[in-house]
C-alpha cells in the first residue's frame, strides 16, 4: 500500500475527525503503517513437497506466482 493510499484511506474512516490534523501527520503515519507491512513468505518447494504430491506442488507454485504477480 503506497503512503497516499493510506492517507486517504486515513481520511476516509475519520471523516472530520482527521480534519485537525496537518498533512504531516498523514504523512507520518503513512510512513509508519508501510514500515510494518509484512513481506510475502512462500513455501520452498521442499516444505510444499512434504505436503502434497509433485503435481499439487507445481500447481501450488503456480498459483503463488500469480498472487505474487497481483500484488507487486
Amino acid at each position: 500500500m503506497t503512503r497516499d493510499e493510506v492517507i486517504e484511506l486515513a481520511t476516509k474512516a475519520g471523516g472530520s475527525h482527521f480534519a485537525k490534523y496537518s498533512a504531516d501527520v498523514f504523512v507520518r503515519f503513512a510512513e509508519l503503517v508501510a514500515g510494518h507491512e509484512r513481506e510475502w513468505v512462500g513455501l520452498t518447494k521442499e516444505e510444499a513437497a512434504d505436503c502434497w504430491s509433485i503435481e499439487a506442488v507445481k500447481t501450488w507454485h503456480a498459483i503463488e506466482t500469480k498472487l505474487k504477480e497481483k500484488n507487486t
